[in-house]
């Protein structure tokens, strides 16, 4: 987890970054190649997260088995016909759910409800997650590499619009930054109120 997010606190949750996960779009090419014995290549991963075996159903359903821990874990790989994208799932062997990612634990593969697993910013102070929303805004305006676009203290009211950007859009997301930006100051504010009393 990100330093500094639980100031002094305990750590007792556990989070998605500390767990190496496998996306469904992995698994992909397998929908097509021949059956057998295939292997993810990812040094971060244990040999028996690694090894899978691909086999198909009489359905027609394509899977995937992990023997790990001398136990098999079947991945199902569901493909989504409802849009154009054909978007690819994987089940979680445990809660047999479709989902998008899985998580490599020690002894299995599992998705993050099953694990109980959080993301970082779940334990994010109120101004920590607004600082991130409005750095988040500001690079999708103007781009990540814009100077001072993570600065806090600086004014974006002169900041100049986007080429090719319409003048309603830009002062639409404009105005919506600046109304964080005021959400944000008080916590500022009462933020070097309590330092001082420590000064």
């Amino acid at each position: 987890m990100p330093k500094g997010h639980h100031y002094g606190r305990t750590q007792t949750r556990a989070y998605t970054g500390e767990y190496h996960r496998i996306n469904a779009n992995a698994f992909k090419s397998l929908l097509t190649t021949p059956l057998g014995s295939y292997s993810i290549d990812s040094e971060y991963l244990s040999a028996n997260h690694r090894k899978l075996v691909l086999k198909e159903n009489k359905n027609g359903v394509r899977y995937v088995t992990f023997t790990i821990n001398d136990k098999p874990h079947k991945i199902a790989l569901k493909l989504d016909n409802r849009s154009a994208s054909n978007k690819l799932y994987i089940t979680c062997p445990y809660c047999q759910k479709q989902r998008q990612h899985l998580y490599a634990i020690k002894h299995a593969y599992a998705c993050r409800q099953c694990i109980g697993l959080h993301y970082a910013s779940q334990s994010e102070r109120p101004q920590d997650r607004l600082i991130r929303r409005i750095r988040k805004l500001r690079k999708e305006l103007w781009g990540f590499d814009w100077p001072d676009v993570n600065n806090m203290f600086e004014n974006i009211h002169y900041w100049p619009k986007p080429k090719g950007m319409r003048w309603k859009t830009f002062y639409m997301k404009r105005d919506k930054i600046t109304e964080l930006e005021k959400i944000y100051w008080p916590f500022v504010d009462s933020q070097i109120e309590k330092l001082s009393y420590l000064l």
